[in-house]
């Protein structure tokens, strides 16, 4: 398994041959192969017939995350349909009962604002374009197409409108074109810093893109260089602003812009600085944070398991753990988090090295549970789809191996983790049989 898990864009720091070892280091499983024995009396049976029945099975699972700030759904693999179609399903409650606004995805910031702008037109004739050209392959499926196309629908009849962001940095580029198309109009000098930004957004967008083609060299220098530039760029635009007074309507798209693009450089700045690696999941935690900074903004985010976990399920990150742990210490007592996972069927996945927009997917089988963990005892509970709130669960401190599936095919032996779920988790949506997420 690739990984995913860390930060995507350090291991394009590293030279070639070693972005391409880093990319498929994993850590050891746990030896503990013991098999789990659940209590049947915390396993709470789901109905996913249809909405509605569903909507009534998980009543108490909403209750429970109604009145947080931030509340996370996971997904054990970045390609399960069940995971996108019943996180939907969550959304929409949270949305329509709870008073949730927004949902963001593991996703850049720039490129969600866009979509979200088309969220908000009088008509919407066709999603897919935008969905191609803003969302990472993981997300340009027909699952999420359907949540998109009923954001849109609720905008147009109800007054409370609901929106669509981005917590990653991963990309800039949208991002510095929307700076540079919101302050056309603004001094000689902030117009010029725009335009710096977009090339230099964009060559670091090719210089990602070109890493899944080895027939083109890694230019290292090249990649360390544009990086420092566009952030010493980010930097004398955030400067600049300061002395200019923008429109209240335009205040909180650039204020997102710059810090979604001073995060993006932060990759290069770190390393250069503090002689340290940039955390990914600080990135999407300090997002998240300026997108709930109004009073009553709530949140739900859509990403991997490995973030927005308690407690980071992956050795080697010395940042300060996983978005999640971040998003608990900001938020304390306001944030909730459910995890997903499945334990035979198939799984989307892309054989490219570094996930981008044109990354393919296609369908692959899920290797089975591997003996003694999570997955092992829950593929034997009786109901085919089902919840548990994890301190619930006799062993729910114990670290068993749980798997973890990023964007690659690899489903097997190295994708497992070993991980107490009651830490992780305040609760877990199991499925046990789950198949591959339809490519736009």
């Amino acid at each position: 398994m690739k990984s995913t898990f860390r930060t995507l864009l350090a291991a394009a720091l590293l030279t070639a041959p070693a972005a391409a070892a880093f990319a498929q280091t994993v850590p050891t499983a746990a030896t503990d192969t013991a098999r789990i024995v659940l209590d049947a009396s915390v396993v709470n049976s789901v109905n996913t017939q249809s909405y509605f029945l569903f909507r009534q099975a998980v009543r108490p699972l909403i209750e429970q995350m109604g009145d947080k700030k931030v509340v996370a759904l996971g997904e054990g693999t970045h390609g399960t349909a069940e995971f996108y179609k019943l996180r939907f399903w969550l959304t929409r409650i949270l949305m329509e009962d709870k008073g949730f606004t927004q949902v963001a995805l593991e996703n850049s910031y720039g490129d969600c604002y866009r979509l979200n702008q088309a969220l908000h037109s009088a008509t919407l004739d066709d999603l897919k374009p935008l969905m191609k050209k803003h969302l990472l392959s993981i997300w340009q499926n027909r699952e999420t197409e359907e949540m998109l196309n009923w954001m849109h629908t609720y905008n147009t009849s109800h007054l409370r409108k609901v929106e669509l962001a981005g917590i990653d940095a991963m990309y800039g580029t949208a991002a510095a074109e929307l700076l540079r198309e919101t302050l056309a109009h603004s001094t000689p000098e902030i117009v010029a810093l725009t335009q710096q930004l977009v090339q230099q957004t964009t060559l670091q967008a090719q210089i990602w893109t070109n890493l899944n083609d080895r027939s083109i060299p890694f230019k290292r220098p090249e990649m360390m260089a544009n990086g420092w530039a566009g952030y010493e760029t980010t930097e004398q635009l955030a400067q600049a602003l300061k002395k200019v007074k923008l429109p209240k309507k335009q205040r909180a798209a650039v204020a997102g812009a710059v810090q979604s693009l001073q995060l993006h450089f932060d990759t290069f700045y770190q390393p250069k600085v503090n002689k340290r690696e940039s955390s990914r999941d600080s990135v999407m935690a300090e997002m998240t944070k300026f997108l709930v900074r109004g009073k009553g903004s709530k949140v739900i985010i859509w990403a991997h398991n490995a973030h927005v976990s308690r407690s980071l399920p992956v050795p080697g990150d010395n940042n300060g753990g996983g978005t999640g742990k971040f998003l608990e210490r900001a938020f304390p007592g306001q944030y909730f988090v459910l995890g997903t996972s499945t334990a035979t069927g198939t799984v989307a996945a892309t054989t490219h090295r570094f996930i981008t927009t044109a990354s393919p997917m296609a369908a692959y089988p899920l290797d089975a549970p591997v003996a003694g963990s999570w997955e092992q005892a829950f593929n034997l509970v009786t109901p085919a789809t089902f919840y548990v709130n994890t301190r619930q669960l006799t062993a729910a401190g114990q670290k068993h191996p749980h798997r973890l599936v990023g964007y690659s095919p690899q489903s097997g032996a190295d994708s497992y983790y070993p991980l107490a779920l009651s830490r992780a988790y305040d609760a877990l949506l199991f499925v046990r049989q789950t198949t591959a997420a339809t490519p736009l």
